[in-house]
């Protein structure tokens, strides 16, 4: 619809990320009018490098400290590389401070379509109602409003579409889901599984990640080149630019916005609604506005809460969403090599090969600490 020459989109939906993608695809299938304004640059199958050797890169992929002049807080992030750098914020354009004594690694914060969906690491589990109940459990904080019965049926709507290897255990802690076939544990992870099966009672599977391994929509089953964060060319991996995203514009009810990096919400005083963006073309600086009846918020959490607080007015002067103080508060960020274990098994020592098959995916062990039925711990809380 427009008014004059305004027009209003039935939903604004800001990123094109996970949720991003899929909230477009769902309302652009429905047919509503949605346009989808993302922060990042259009990407293309013409910048994946998966099969690209390091002896074509300028520095061989071998000069971290060049990549860290621009992006010294994105190169913490181990899928940030020569290889594809460009597709993260430069950190000297994108500043931000955090408190003395409190420092903050703010990786990840992609500028292409797609998001993090361009480099994440692809596990992908179901929560249970030892997740969803846990302070009915356990007696701490709040049980979430809904269970895992309530979402089992959006889970299987998002496995089907996406495509997940995972090995069924039958486990309570990890909820099973609509597996593709499994890509298979090696030699040594099979021992590893027996013997902590065998003596710890513990659960080894094979991560549950989200690989093809039979092909679907269009998209080839994944063939072992390894180095997923570099891009897919064959769509083996889930990617919302080339899934989600691709299938909204298809229905010719999504309009994308690239390169608009969203500052604040702007709300209508009158009726205390939100009635459309205020954003920044990335290439021109100029601010500009776009409305819509609905505005989504999906660029991921940090950039949601930073739009948030940038659209206090004085209704709201702490931030929209805020009444309880605790935006910006709780946000949890993912650990990464942070802890583990490593072993060598020297009856399955092997000849190197200079080109095996690639596994793109690890093994994973099901939550062993305060489980349904087992022991409660008196010095740790939950599980894994």
């Amino acid at each position: 619809m427009s008014l004059g020459r305004k027009q209003i989109y039935d939903v604004l939906v800001v990123g094109s990320g996970a949720s991003g993608g899929w909230a477009c695809k769902r309302l652009a299938e429905a047919g509503l009018k949605v346009a989808l304004v993302d922060a990042g640059r259009q990407q293309s199958d013409k910048n994946f490098t998966e099969h690209e050797p390091a002896f074509n890169l300028k520095f061989r992929d071998m000069a971290p400290e060049v990549i860290r002049r621009t992006r010294p807080r994105q190169k913490d992030c181990y899928a940030c590389m020569e290889y594809n750098y460009d597709w993260f914020c430069n950190d000297l354009d994108e500043p931000y401070t955090t408190a003395k004594g409190m420092p903050f690694s703010w990786q990840g914060r992609m500028r292409v379509t797609g998001g993090r969906t361009n480099v994440w690491g692809r596990q992908s589990y179901r929560l249970s109602d030892l997740d969803f109940k846990a302070a009915s459990h356990d007696g701490y904080g709040d049980d979430w409003p809904l269970s895992y019965k309530d979402l089992a049926p959006y889970y299987n709507i998002v496995e089907e579409y996406v495509g997940i290897t995972g090995i069924p255990e039958g486990v309570y802690e990890l909820p099973d889901g609509k597996f593709q076939p499994p890509m298979g544990l090696t030699c040594a992870e099979t021992l590893l599984r027996n013997r902590v099966k065998e003596k710890l009672g513990w659960t080894v599977t094979l991560g549950r990640s989200a690989n093809l391994t039979r092909p679907i929509n269009g998209r080839a089953a994944c063939h072992y080149c390894g180095p997923c964060e570099r891009g897919c060319v064959t769509h083996s991996y889930f990617n919302s630019f080339f899934t989600t995203v691709a299938d909204a514009l298809k229905t010719g009810n999504c309009t994308h916005i690239p390169n608009a990096m969203v500052y604040k919400v702007l709300m209508d005083a009158d009726g205390n609604k939100a009635k459309g963006l205020l954003y920044i073309d990335r290439n021109t600086r100029q601010t500009k506005e776009i409305y819509g009846r609905v505005v989504a918020l999906c660029a991921q959490s940090q950039e949601s809460v930073r739009i948030l607080f940038n659209s206090a007015n004085r209704q709201y002067p702490n931030g929209l969403a805020n009444s309880s103080g605790v935006l910006g508060h709780y946000l949890m960020d993912h650990l990464w090599v942070a802890a583990g274990a490593s072993a060598e098994f020297p009856e399955l020592a092997d000849k190197p090969s200079m080109n095996g098959p690639n596994r793109p995916d690890g093994i994973y062990v099901i939550r062993f600490r305060n489980t349904e039925r087992g022991p409660r711990s008196k010095k740790f809380l939950r599980g894994y």
